[in-house]
């Protein structure tokens, strides 16, 4: 059986980068130098297609080109992920490194949930720090959304700055005050105002717009 062959398929169907010695395990050699020169061999056979075979420091894998994962990614199990993992995962590209208890004072306790989801799926680490843990994002984190996390923290900060679209549609909510009650109260026979369309009243309950991590995550 060939070797080029048993390592493609051992990239192709390990979820994580797989070392030298764990791709010479998996081939019954003991020679790194020769697994190495086998996928050295593969990466070139793959340079012009569509996935490639790359060396990290967590260790080989195969993974979609940068350039094309845009037109793929919903294909992806991660198109499944939960609306909860996703806000977490948008809070500790946004302040990472990032302690747990900090996350879970925003989302609650069900944050222990999406983080054990995310852990999982290999897009953070925890490390333990004191009575909580520390998070941080994965070099997996960059390599499925195809973009440095750094530009994804900049345009989450855009996002957030009281200038931007978003931000001013929040400070128009916080200065709506309901008329109705004080005509009431002075004694002003006052038509009741017809309850707004679903489609027209601002809810926090709803999934936001595509504005800021859900342009990544999405």
């Amino acid at each position: 059986m060939s070797h080029e062959k048993i390592l493609e398929a051992a990239l192709f169907m390990s979820s994580r980068p797989l070392m030298l010695d764990d791709l010479g395990k998996i081939l019954g050699v003991n020679s790194l130098g020769y697994v190495k020169e086998i996928l050295e061999r593969l990466q070139k056979e793959y340079a012009d297609k569509g996935i490639e075979i790359v060396n990290t420091p967590q260790g080989w894998t195969m993974q979609v080109k940068p350039e094309f994962l845009g037109k793929v990614r919903h294909l992806t199990p991660y198109a499944d992920m939960s609306e909860g993992s996703k806000r977490s995962l948008a809070i500790i590209a946004y302040k990472e490194p990032v302690q747990q208890s900090e996350i879970i004072k925003i989302q609650g306790n069900k944050a222990y949930s999406y983080l054990k989801a995310l852990q999982k799926r290999n897009l953070i680490r925890a490390e333990k720090k004191g009575h909580t843990k520390v998070i941080t994002l994965t070099n997996e984190f960059e390599r499925y959304f195809g973009e440095e996390k750094e530009r994804i923290k900049e345009r989450l900060e855009s996002s957030q700055k009281p200038g931007s679209r978003k931000g001013q549609k929040t400070e128009e909510r916080r200065q709506e005050t309901p008329s109705s009650q004080k005509k009431e109260k002075a004694g002003v026979i006052q038509e009741q105002p017809k309850s707004p369309e679903p489609s027209q009243e601002p809810d926090s309950r709803k999934p936001k717009k595509k504005s800021d991590i859900d342009n990544v995550l999405l």
